[in-house]
């Protein structure tokens, strides 16, 4: 007599912590477990189930959810559409497994962003299918070691989301996600990167590989942008990135470095020079640390951004130009201007005047600057002439860069 090897389960309440039936087929449908739960599925791919049957369907988890080797096997997965439909829990572990068909989904709409999920950690397991949470409402979600299909989860709403160690054969999804952390490290993308128009309060990319374009168009980043030692076969796309002024401050050199060359790629110089202020900008923050105050470089970095902005402002060095300009002309107005008299004593004024004599010679060398020169006022007139000449490169530089927008 044949000995029908199925079981499904309906409206039960477990409070054990799993269900051991080996070559057994099971369903649960509507069920309560109290407690954590270590799922076994092991030798029951028999034929016994229908398209659109899942392993859990309505079920609510009060705890954690486990699915681990030695507890399941691949095909015994496989032959379910899935293992989660419309199922809520505490968190979910994958680690160590096999996965040939959907983890978890729900018909919700887009707009309700329910929170089904409070925690996925996925370890070291190979999935051929996409994972999905399109629009849910989640804490954390933890990839690690791990081959993925893809990663399906726009509109999603995550405190943590970290991807490291791990290479993803899909395409990722995260448009108009909200993320408060981001991370993805040592990851191999094949396919697109999606995060358009996400909201990102920390984003990290480290020594991560983008086989195909990591999209980031009109996204929005509100506490730091990190990315470091980044390789890309297609130039990223971070057209009309936000980024408050927080994460302007966080960011480092080699993160606005990336960002602007991507733009460079594609010829687009108003972005590419907007990054470049950027780049310089943290340049000077990182000199501050490393140099004294004296250092030629932070000096000169630091002279730049007075003057404009790292090229950035036009009218800055304009208004410098023409202030030094004024100054000049009142100076040649007024060349036989003197102290005045009782200010200091006569031994103190001859001083002044001897080393104004002294320097005044000594502009006197600069041969090709005469014609600027003024008489008894040499000196001055080599200084306001070499401070003019640089506030005007400064100042066609900057048109030069706004031109080329």
């Amino acid at each position: 007599m044949a000995i029908d090897k199925r079981v499904r389960f309906t409206d039960c309440t477990f409070e054990c912590d799993r269900l051991e039936l080996p070559g057994v087929t099971q369903w649960f449908e509507n069920c309560d477990f109290s407690a954590g739960w270590s799922v076994t599925c092991i030798g029951c791919n028999h034929g016994y189930t229908e398209q659109g049957d899942s392993l859990f369907e309505d079920c609510t988890f009060q705890g954690s959810v486990s699915i681990h080797q030695p507890g399941v096997d691949a095909d015994s997965l496989a032959q379910y559409s899935g293992l989660f439909w419309e199922c809520s829990a505490k968190s979910l572990m994958l680690s160590s497994v096999n996965l040939h068909t959907r983890l978890w989904y729900t018909s919700a709409p887009p707009w309700e962003n329910k929170q089904y999920l409070d925690e996925l950690v996925i370890i070291n397991t190979n999935a051929t299918w996409p994972i999905e949470l399109s629009h849910q409402t989640i804490s954390t979600i933890h990839v690690d070691s791990c081959t993925l299909a893809g990663f399906d989860c726009p509109g999603v709403k995550v405190d943590k989301l970290s991807i490291s160690d791990t290479e993803l054969n899909g395409s990722v999804n995260l448009g108009t996600a909200g993320v408060k952390s981001l991370t993805f490290m040592d990851t191999t993308f094949a396919r697109p990167v999606n995060c358009g128009n996400a909201k990102i309060g920390s984003f990290v990319v480290l020594r991560s590989d983008f086989e195909k374009v990591l999209a980031c168009g009109s996204a929005a980043i509100e506490d730091d942008v990190c990315l470091s030692s980044v390789r890309y076969a297609v130039a990223p796309d971070f057209l009309d990135l936000a980024l408050t002024e927080q994460a302007k401050a966080a960011g480092d050199r080699e993160t606005f470095r990336l960002i602007k060359h991507s733009f460079e790629a594609v010829a687009n110089r108003i972005e590419a020079n907007r990054f470049f202020g950027l780049e310089m900008e943290a340049y000077r923050r990182e000199l501050k640390e490393q140099e004294p105050w004296y250092g030629r470089e932070r000096l000169l970095v630091g002279f730049n951004h007075s003057v404009s902005r790292h090229g950035q402002s036009y009218t800055r060095p304009l208004v410098l130009l023409l202030l030094t300009a004024a100054i000049n002309a009142w100076l040649v107005v007024n060349n036989d201007w003197q102290l005045p008299e009782g200010l200091v004593n006569e031994t103190v004024q001859a001083n002044i005047l001897a080393v104004g004599d002294a320097l005044n010679n000594f502009a006197k060398g600069f041969t090709l600057a005469r014609p600027v020169m003024h008489d008894n006022m040499e000196f001055a007139s080599l200084g306001l002439a070499l401070l003019m000449s640089t506030f005007l490169w400064h100042f066609l530089v900057a048109v030069r860069r706004f031109r080329r927008g």
